[in-house]
């Protein structure tokens, strides 16, 4: 079939066809399943969104010091996966393995470097020694001793025994370090590969959360209230309140057995109402959510119950923000988050969440991605259908306007930036003011949204900028390594050689 052919029978131009065959456009939904449908092919297959991770995580690793010597181009990552994608699984598990024996070593390493613990571990244990020792040598050496005089010494010597079995396990503990990460991907990267590769948008639990509204009292939505009613009369759970203190640091607690749900007191009610909400999901949608763990094919133990925790919150997300209602708020207000939040009466987080995943093919959003970091840069949610390709492995590049937002927390920024292939995109973002949940955490973290430059006319954001400005784009990278800024004032580490491009990029 021509390019022309294929364009007409799907309703594009051939120009258009032609950027997304060049991977110069990002698409997906209803566009991706008409040109499946007329090549006869999977939409799945077609998408390439596991092709797409292992070239971009081949392309990451590309980048490490180690691997310099190799002289493996972006060219190259792309041809191994092509042509044995086997083989690049095979070098991902092998870069895994080397990462976890590094971050072993560093551990030990810093250990070590603490020579005031270890010499007070090692006194103390010297200490324990010898008196228990001494004790042992009494009661060896002095036959005479009354019954009640031998049952002091036993016990005294019984509980010097634990106080350095103790000492030795905690010096132990010192030196092997723990949770360090295994060579196989990680619980959070399995669950974010799977939310992936079903393009955040799972139509079963939009069908469950509807069927909920549906039959909440009064009809006034998934209010506070309406969940407190539906969790104490369904369920005969009492919401409780509690100090942060009494409770984990994520701020809430159920008790199956008292049939009570703990939750910090110091809670805002947007971040109370969602925990309520997962609770009921988890508890009246355990069948649909069973049969997408299962069918997830996962591979770390820890897996199952952490997807099962994380599509309980899409439920409770998409019962708190019911699709049609905030699909419509999304296209009326153009992606005003502070205003959608309004309306629903949800966090920034929240909102952008369920941004992402509007991607019925009757009532499609815009293809977003979403990332959030804390003020380290470490990365702890990441989602991209927008075709930017997300750091998976370190951090992200530091002119990324979701670093600054924490100059000005509960202030949302926005920034247009142009990647080093000439692809430009917006990018929206907040950071929070530190104990947003009142959970005694005290964590800070920044959250942000974007989308290709194309798309930018449906985002408020955008309005005052001149998109077609080139002094507005902001030249970043994905990653220090992998970029090819030669001249960034803001580079951490220097480019590694082999994935230098042919003209370096300005």
């Amino acid at each position: 079939m021509s390019q022309k052919a294929l364009a007409a029978r799907v309703g594009i131009s051939s120009s258009y066809l032609n950027l997304i065959e060049h991977n110069k456009r990002p698409i997906g939904g209803a566009l991706i399943r008409q040109l499946a449908a007329a090549l006869d092919l999977d939409s799945r297959a077609l998408a390439g969104t596991e092709e797409a991770r292992l070239i971009a995580e081949l392309a990451e690793i590309a980048g490490d010091p180690a691997l310099a010597g190799a002289g493996m181009a972006a060219a190259d990552c792309a041809e191994i996966v092509a042509g044995n994608p086997t083989a690049a699984r095979a070098i991902l598990a092998v870069y895994r393995a080397y990462r976890q024996a590094k971050i072993r070593s560093e551990l030990i390493g810093e250990r070590l470097a603490e020579e005031t613990f270890l010499a007070e571990a090692g006194h103390q244990i010297l200490a324990l020694i010898t008196t228990i020792r001494s004790y042992a040598e009494i009661l060896k050496d002095y036959g005479d001793l009354s019954e009640g005089e031998r049952r002091r010494f036993v016990v005294t010597l019984v509980d010097e025994s634990e106080r350095l079995a103790a000492r030795a396990g905690d010096m132990f503990d010192f030196m092997n370090g723990r949770g360090v990460r295994r060579p196989r991907p990680s619980p959070r990267e399995e669950i974010e590969d799977f939310i992936s590769d079903n393009a955040n948008y799972f139509p079963r639990l939009e069908a469950a959360a509807e069927a909920t509204l549906a039959d909440l009292a009064d009809g006034l939505g998934a209010t506070f209230e309406a969940l407190w009613r539906r969790a104490r009369l369904r369920h005969a759970i009492t919401v409780v309140w509690r100090p942060a203190g009494e409770l984990p640091a994520g701020g809430e607690r159920f008790d199956e057995g008292a049939r009570e749900f703990l939750l910090a007191d110091g809670l805002r009610r947007t971040s109370a109402r969602f925990r309520l909400a997962r609770l009921i999901a988890a508890l009246e949608r355990r069948d649909v959510l069973d049969a997408l763990v299962d069918g997830a094919r996962l591979t770390s133990p820890d897996s199952p119950g952490l997807l099962r925790r994380a599509l309980a919150g899409y439920l409770a997300g998409a019962m708190i923000m019911p699709y049609a209602a905030f699909h419509a708020a999304a296209e009326d207000w153009r992606r005003d988050v502070a205003r959608i939040g309004r309306r629903f009466d949800t966090s920034f987080e929240q909102t952008c969440h369920r941004l992402t995943t509007l991607r019925r093919p009757d009532a499609e959003g815009v293809p977003l991605h979403l990332l959030r970091t804390d003020v380290a840069g470490n990365i702890s949610k990441r989602f991209s259908a927008s075709g930017l390709t997300l750091p998976r492995y370190g951090g992200a590049c530091p002119r990324w306007i979701v670093h600054h937002a924490f100059a000005a927390p509960g202030r949302t920024v926005t920034q247009v930036v142009r990647m080093a292939d000439g692809e430009r995109y917006l990018f929206v973002a907040q950071a929070n003011a530190g104990d947003s949940n009142g959970t005694g955490a005290g964590g800070r973290h920044a959250v942000m949204i974007g989308a290709a430059i194309v798309h930018a006319d449906r985002f408020a954001y955008a309005d005052g900028l001149d998109l077609n400005s080139p002094a507005v784009a902001v030249p970043v990278g994905v990653t220090c390594r992998s970029c090819p800024r030669a001249q960034c004032p803001d580079r951490a580490f220097e480019q590694v050689p082999s994935l230098a491009p042919a003209a370096p990029a300005r």
